[in-house]
């Protein structure tokens, strides 16, 4: 609209010649004051609706946000018109209490169980996504220690964070296998990994169960891990992606955007996982021996789909050991599939023949119906 303005003014108010009057030159002064004005604001009226949606996703700094630091570096969040701020928050209560109060827009490290329990409370949140499906989440012992199977846990102390993956995950395996999770051992509550770590190593625990990140911290400790709850439980969702439903709701084109720059990125990680090293070291100041300890196990899979059934999978479970304080509540309400679905049907309207999206949907078909 600025230009065809300036050039009508320009037309109207004639540019006076060399030999013009003085009252004709002061008034073609002002005239292109005038036109210039015009054009700064339409200039900064084209910047304003050129700028980029801001979102602050919450994730722990002990393993990061891998999605987040491969869409950056791809420059995909750049192609969504998106900036996102990383706000680093290791305990998961810490977390939820962000989201609930409005600090951060998304979680994405913080278990599934956690939030769960949140929502069994009474929170307004909602699963839109996924991050891991299974995290690596060793139950570890000292090295004297004789581990045979689930039987060796009963009668014994178990470290764990409280409403953390380990915790929720090794409780539903016991739940599963007939053993009571209040009667047949006795989970030792604690606030931090470094806690679980020290517990066990100490011998106020004679197990201690961990989240992603802690493998190398147990073998320099001189302890051993004695299982793998993912190999008793597959998928069993480790951490999912969550908003508050009402903002959830009055933004699903950000959260569309978002995930399409993730789904982006899951797709160059599958190939590239050095360059995901390289990216978590740069921006966790980690080791490369703590970074390639998760991020390379065999243990952890990344997937920002939902994997809606797996959740409910767990939520049944945590209804079955009592975790849940209203039965009654209908976890489905709280999973939104359909902004996901959004997001990975228009990268396969772009990219038709690429093999991964294809993939992808065919998971989400099997996951989430």
């Amino acid at each position: 609209m600025a230009k065809p303005v300036a050039k009508t003014l320009l037309q109207i108010i004639k540019v006076p010649t060399p030999g013009g009057t003085t009252d004709t030159a002061k008034l073609a002064a002002a005239a292109f004051a005038l036109v210039a004005a015009i054009l700064i604001f339409a200039d900064a009226g084209a910047y304003a609706a050129e700028e980029k949606i801001k979102l602050k996703v919450a994730a722990q700094a002990t393993s990061g946000q891998v999605f987040q630091y491969m869409a950056e570096d791809k420059g995909y969040l750049d192609d969504e018109g998106i900036e996102v701020e990383m706000v680093y928050i290791n305990n998961g209560t810490d977390a939820t209490s962000a989201l609930s109060s409005g600090k951060v827009d998304v979680i994405s490290t913080y278990s599934t169980g956690g939030p769960l329990i949140q929502i069994a409370n009474g929170q307004k949140f909602s699963i839109f996504g996924g991050y891991m499906i299974i995290g690596a989440t060793p139950v570890f012992a000292r090295p004297e220690t004789e581990y045979a199977g689930l039987e060796s846990l009963v009668g014994k102390k178990i470290a764990i964070m409280r409403g953390g993956t380990p915790d929720i995950v090794l409780k539903g395996i016991l739940f599963d296998a007939g053993y009571d999770v209040y009667k047949d051992v006795t989970f030792v509550e604690m606030k931090r990994n470094q806690d679980v770590l020290e517990a066990v190593r100490s011998g106020q625990a004679d197990f201690g169960s961990v989240s992603t990140g802690f493998e190398v911290q147990i073998n320099q400790s001189g302890m051993k891990v004695v299982m793998w709850p993912d190999e008793l439980w597959p998928n069993h969702s480790c951490c999912r992606m969550l908003a508050k439903t009402d903002w959830m709701n009055n933004n699903p084109e950000a959260l569309k955007k978002l995930l399409r720059a993730y789904i982006r990125a899951e797709k160059d990680m599958r190939s590239n996982m050095p360059r995901v090293v390289e990216l978590v070291m740069a921006k966790l100041d980690m080791t490369r021996e703590i970074a390639e300890s998760f991020l390379l196990s065999p243990h952890i899979l990344y997937e920002a789909d939902p994997y809606k059934n797996s959740v409910v999978k767990m939520w049944e479970k945590m209804r079955g050991f009592g975790y849940l304080v209203d039965p009654a509540m209908d976890i489905n309400d709280h999973i939104n599939t359909a902004i996901y679905k959004s997001a990975l049907d228009s990268l396969l309207a772009e990219y038709p023949d690429e093999p991964f999206y294809k993939d992808k949907l065919a998971l989400f078909n099997e996951h989430n119906m």
